[in-house]
């Protein structure tokens, strides 16, 4: 661009070309890295699964597969990053700011860009750090002496990518911003000076006159961690920044910078997280081969003739998929786009098959494999097979509850949901056989973990490999389906694991603090019984599980929350269980609701206020199932315990 070409676009011309021609390179470079993470992914699944096999049929495990693994998770956690920052697809709460006016969204927003991208610079320019500092030590892997230095420059350059990707999005709202006038351009200044300190009270932390306790300041820093999310940075830049401002202030600058490099690598290179992308990679694989049209399918087949039966079948149906898809968002969009036509078709109440397939789709987080548990025993180390199994019983309860009310309030008042057509018996036990690769994948995963075939971690590797395999034995994918479902997998680990990672930085920020292990004794100490405390934990879920995501509440909020529960003796497992449960109640309660908010996208032409109105006697049998296994624990209990020989 020549001089004179500079002046007649002027400074937001410029900007606007600059951002254009950034994009494109960003964007190719981006579809590279998440190219490569799928082929890594890819290849980490084929080693599980050779592992496994021939650890079980000659002896002989193949030497090294988790120091390959762990490696390879490296690539696979990161190398998405840059592809979702593009499509801004990283996970941010813009509850808040969605209620602000236009302009003074866009100057929020931008602010809230400069933050993410002045954290995620300090990561790449942290894992350049550890590259050279891995490579002068000549630091090895153990049995097979891979060097490692490779990989942390690996992130680097990955997230260097995610950096850039930032700028464009945040380039992109300027020149929005400026289009609405040079003058709004100037309330930029306060919102510029405010992160300014916060970057140079990070790096020079005696700049601040005062001297805060420990225990002060581990609140102070969940208060700017909470405001910062609700402004709209971007929920694992907010960890990482805050456990980077605070490990800064209460040890040293350098502290605090070592603690955002060596996590990014210690914490993404874990074996254990290999099941979070595998899994994720079943559940991508298991939608795209259109195993939900048939699992539908063969739900309404046994239960379509029934009172509200297109309802049920939808409930099942959801609940099935999501067990296998791990989410309860994709769940709704996915079976709402098949089962919402269909029932209005059969001229069902709105309410009714909205709420339906609303309440359904929360009913696949206890079923496993569930994200949601993989996650709780990630963080709390505990058994990831307990936690699936503990899902199962309080699931096909919750199941059995939502159908047995879609059944009396359709018998009660049949216009809620017209009985479907007579389907003879004979064609719905052929339609079983459209359900099998779903049931066998279940039982494949679940099966080989309770039998000790496999492990948990293993688990993702195989049920990944089974869905790619029984969705080719059913001539189910095309190379672009197929390709879809690997990146699909990538984007979604490096949107969750990009919370994951730095959750686990500010966990250890916190036991600096000691603010969790205080906050344990405290809570043991008081003279109020123990499960009214636990009712006051739960329902703070319930809040927080209405204004996010699932995962990220539970990342966000563990690691301070658990050791007052263990504090009052209460059992891991049974805990997960309930708190699961819990924020998936959240996901469908008013007035936000994030499973409503997914319907509500599926059918655009019906009011939330209605959609809430159906969904509200599903909330109450949730509700109720939860209050049932808080006085039964047994009901989530039972299996693990006769799994682990109890």
């Amino acid at each position: 661009m020549n001089i004179k070409q500079a002046k007649s676009l002027g400074v937001t011309g410029m900007i606007s070309s600059w951002a254009t021609r950034l994009r494109m390179v960003i964007e190719r470079l981006s579809n590279w890295c998440t190219m490569v993470g799928g082929v890594t992914l890819l290849g980490m699944m084929f080693l599980i699964v050779a592992e496994v096999a021939l650890r079980s049929l000659v002896k002989m495990p193949i030497p090294g597969t988790i120091e390959m693994v762990q490696m390879m998770l490296i690539i696979v956690l990161f190398s998405g990053m840059g592809a979702i920052a593009l499509r801004k697809e990283h996970i941010r709460v813009d509850i808040l700011i969605d209620k602000f006016p236009s302009q003074a969204r866009l100057i929020v927003t931008i602010c809230a860009d400069l933050v993410t991208l002045g954290i995620v610079a300090i990561i790449a320019w942290q894992s350049f750090v550890q590259s050279h500092y891995l490579r002068s030590s000549a630091y090895i892997t153990g049995l097979l002496r891979l060097p490692t230095w490779p990989f942390a420059a690996a992130t680097g350059l990955f997230v260097v990518i995610f950096s850039l990707g930032i700028l464009v999005n945040l380039l992109d709202a300027y020149k929005e911003l400026a289009d609405g006038g040079k003058r709004k351009c100037l309330w930029l200044i306060p919102g510029l000076i405010i992160v300014l300190l916060l970057y140079v009270t990070g790096f020079w932390p005696e700049i601040l006159p005062i001297s805060i306790g420990f225990e002060s300041f581990g609140v102070l820093s969940l208060l700017l961690l909470g405001v910062l999310i609700f402004l709209g940075v971007h929920i694992g830049a907010a960890m990482a920044l805050v456990a980077f401002w605070g490990m800064a202030h209460l040890v040293a600058p350098n502290a605090g910078l070592s603690l955002i490099g060596m996590t990014s690598q210690s914490v993404a290179s874990n074996y254990i997280w290999s099941v979070g992308p595998l899994f994720m990679l079943m559940g991508l694989l298991v939608a795209n081969a259109g195993f939900s049209k048939d699992v539908y399918g063969t739900a309404y087949k046994w239960l379509g003739r029934t009172p509200g039966g297109l309802a049920s079948a939808t409930i099942s149906a959801c609940g099935a998929f999501a067990a296998v898809v791990g989410d309860s968002l994709t769940a709704v969009v996915t079976i709402g786009t098949i089962g919402l036509p269909q029932m209005r078709t059969y001229k069902y109440d709105v309410k009714l098959a909205t709420g339906a397939i609303c309440a359904g789709g929360t009913i696949g987080i206890l079923i496993p494999p569930s994200l949601g548990f993989i996650i709780y025993g990630i963080i709390v180390e505990e058994s990831i097979g307990k936690l699936f199994i503990a899902g199962i019983i309080p699931g096909i309860i919750l199941t059995a509850l939502m159908v047995v009310l879609v059944y009396f309030r359709c018998r009660i008042n049949p216009a809620l949901g017209p009985r479907g057509p007579v389907t003879p018996f004979r064609k719905k036990l052929v339609s079983l056989k459209n359900s099998f690769g779903v049931v066998f994948l279940f039982l494949l995963v679940i099966g080989g973990i309770y039998s000790g075939i496999f492990t948990p971690t293993e688990a993702g590797a195989i049920g990944a490999f089974g869905a790619l395999v029984v969705g080719m034995a059913a001539r189910r994918f095309s190379f672009r389906a197929f390709g879809e479902a690997v990146t699909g997998a990538i984007g979604l680990a490096a949107m969750v694991f990009f919370i994951f990672i730095y959750a686990m930085a500010i966990t250890q920020f916190l036991a600096v603090t000691q603010l969790p292990v205080l906050l344990a004794d405290y809570v043991a100490g008081l003279e109020t019984p123990r499960y009214l405390t636990l009712c006051i934990i739960l329902f703070s879920y319930l809040i927080l599980g209405c204004d996010m995501n699932a995962l990220p509440v539970v990342i966000l909020t563990l690691p301070i929350i658990y050791p007052t529960v263990m504090a009052l003796g209460f059992d891991p497992i049974w805990f997960g269980v309930l708190l699961v449960m819990m924020v998936e109640i959240g996901q469908i309660t008013p007035p936000i609701g994030m499973s409503v908010f997914a319907m509500s996208g599926v059918a655009p032409d019906v009011p939330m206020y209605t959609i809430f109105r159906g969904v509200f006697p599903f909330w109450l049998v949730m509700l109720s199932v939860v209050i049932l296994v808080m006085i039964f624990p047994q009901i989530a209990l039972f299996l693990p315990n006769l799994m682990m020989g109890h």
